[in-house]
């Protein structure tokens, strides 16, 4: 019988990241994978990233938290880990509405292209209403929760 050695390799480090350096490792790890998978399978159920999936780029383990819509894909830390939830939850009731009626749920007289919350709740397209505003987008309708993104 043969038996052979192995060497076993160092554990990776333990480091601490920034939200630049989680979004860039994503992003790698998007252009490496194969055509049809995107960046929604790092996430667990909770909308955490699985930054174990990340180590490569990343240099080492994380035990931070990072959250990523699954419809918008915009990545926040623990602190907004609230924002990718109810923009999963608005962007879907927003689909579901513009498919039906041809029309976006957007609040009147509003400056900005603010999502009418309370029209989507009373047609029960949305089961919750989140505790800040969202905007519409003309980036494919997509949702997000900055009004400085319209400055």
């Amino acid at each position: 019988m043969i038996f052979k050695r192995f060497k076993k390799e160092a554990a990776p480090s333990r480091i601490t990241v920034t939200l630049p350096e989680v979004k860039q490792a994503v992003r790698q790890f998007e252009n490496d994978m194969p055509p049809k998978i995107n960046r929604t399978v790092l996430l667990k159920e909770d909308k955490s990233i699985d930054l174990s999936r990340l180590t490569r780029y990343l240099g080492g383990v994380s035990d931070q938290k990072f959250y990523m819509s699954r419809e918008t894909f915009e990545i926040f830390d623990e602190g907004e880990k609230d924002i990718p939830y109810f923009l999963d939850l608005v962007q879907s009731a927003v689909d579901s509405y513009f498919s039906d009626t041809g029309k976006l749920p957007l609040l009147e007289e509003a400056p900005l292209p603010e999502v009418h919350f309370r029209l989507l709740a009373s047609q029960r397209y949305l089961k919750e209403v989140p505790p800040f505003p969202l905007y519409i987008t003309d980036e494919e309708l997509m949702l997000t929760h900055r009004s400085e993104h319209f400055k």
